[in-house]
């Protein structure tokens, strides 16, 4: 499992608000899910379903001291869920709050062209969210995550825009139940062109590789380490209404999915800066 939501990085990935600036983003996702895959690929959970609708407003802050090329900005991410799950014998409905993600220091890169535009950062997953050992429908992991990870967005011509987030995700123990989930590394994309200077359609989606195995009272989990996989892929549309403000839709279809649930995802996100 992961904090992290693959996927929701493929609009302007390396790209934060200038110094002094701040800018507010809004993340809407629906994800459905029939199948929890194995780790052949099969449906291991008979009678599974997911259902997950989540909001997710972020706030990013530019400092106006600069270091160079070099800018610092502070964030948080504050997910909101309405969760339902059945698996066999039991089901669950939770609305609550989610596992607050914070960006506690970025340090953003542009050349002097602006073609070429990222940022580090060493996000952390704060245990924020609602959660039960005695229920199916959680909202939070009951875990604190540690997620260094690298934006970049490249525009090699006016229209082509190329952007990429990798990211590795380190969590702590469930102490509830001493299940500790292995290190995830993700990786989210997009090829989008530019049919106007308003309209851009693009291809984008996710890669994710669970790199270390899942240990249960410090031992290994049952099949291998219980360790997951997803690819995911679909079209954007992005609509530009004015400098720093945007909204985009997408879809991703999951396949190749060991040891998670394998679903669709639909997404609505907006940006806009304060002034």
């Amino acid at each position: 499992m992961a904090t992290y939501p693959i996927g929701v990085n493929t609009v302007l990935n390396g790209i934060l608000p200038p110094p002094g600036g701040t800018e507010f983003y809004n993340y809407t996702e629906y994800y459905v899910a029939n199948k929890f895959a194995g780790a052949d690929g099969k449906s291991s959970v008979p009678g599974f379903h997911s259902e997950v609708f989540v909001d997710a407003p972020r706030v990013v802050h530019t400092w106006g001291a600069t270091l160079g090329p070099f800018t610092l900005s502070t964030g948080v991410v504050v997910p909101l869920f309405h969760l339902h799950v059945d698996v066999p014998g039991a089901s669950g409905t939770r609305s609550a709050l989610g596992d607050i993600i914070v960006h506690p220091l970025m340090l953003g890169y542009s050349n002097p062209s602006h073609t070429f535009f990222a940022f580090f950062s060493p996000d952390v997953g704060l245990p924020t969210g609602s959660y039960s050992v005695n229920r199916v429908a959680n909202t939070g992991l009951n875990t604190y995550a540690f997620e260094p990870n690298l934006a970049v967005t490249w525009f090699p011509s006016p229209e082509w825009e190329l952007s990429g987030f990798a990211q590795v995700e380190f969590n702590s123990p469930n102490h509830a139940t001493n299940y500790h989930s292995g290190a995830v590394a993700s990786f989210d994309y997009l090829i989008g062109y530019s049919i106007t200077q308003k309209v851009q359609v693009g291809l984008q989606g996710y890669f994710l590789k669970q790199i270390s195995d899942d240990t249960v009272n410090g031992q290994i989990a049952p099949n291998d380490g219980f360790r997951g996989q997803a690819i995911g892929i679909g079209p954007q549309l992005r609509y530009t209404w004015g400098p720093g403000a945007a909204i985009a839709f997408k879809y991703q279809h999951e396949f190749a999915v060991r040891n998670r649930p394998q679903g669709e995802r639909l997404w609505v996100e907006f940006a806009f800066p304060f002034r």
